[in-house]
């Protein structure tokens, strides 16, 4: 998106013999917003729900193979920023909440985590897995309360 074309600018379609409009759902600025914060933090939501059920339990649990690469996953790599630190910026994004102090705490405590599992080697890589995982469903919850609509980046 160009730095000078704002977000409602950049979303209208040229219609051929009809100019250019606003698609139906964009009528909603807090809809709006919301879905160009998600597209401008890049974040796969279904895919973090996705990796945090499977990291912290439930049908399934992570093959010894799997947990380095999901650990990346949440932590980041040279190619990608993760879970963690799309989540954290996204978050940051946002208008403040009821609890301001809240979304901090769990701000610091996801950074803290992904700084604990690049360097700590005295816990299990399932446990840093899970802690990571438990930091990530913290800033889902914050960043789509109520279970809103799932939303991905552009291919």
């Amino acid at each position: 998106m160009s730095p000078t074309v704002t977000a409602e600018e950049s979303i209208f379609l040229l219609e051929p013999g009809q100019g250019w409009r606003r698609p139906s759902w964009t009528h909603s600025r807090d809809d709006l917003q919301r879905i160009v914060d998600l597209l401008r933090a890049c974040l796969p939501i279904d895919e973090a729900y996705d990796d945090v059920a499977t990291a912290v339990g439930g049908d399934a649990t992570p093959t010894e193979g799997e947990i380095p690469l999901f650990i990346a996953r949440f932590r980041g790599t040279a190619d990608s920023p993760g879970h963690l630190t799309v989540l954290i910026d996204a978050v940051e994004k946002r208008q403040p909440g009821d609890d301001p102090h809240e979304r901090e705490r769990l701000i610091f405590r996801a950074r803290q985590v992904r700084a604990e599992t690049a360097t700590r080697t005295d816990r299990t890589p399932l446990g840093n897995l899970r802690r990571l995982a438990s930091a990530a469903e913290d800033l889902l919850e914050l960043l789509l309360p109520d279970d809103e609509a799932v939303a991905s980046c552009p291919a």
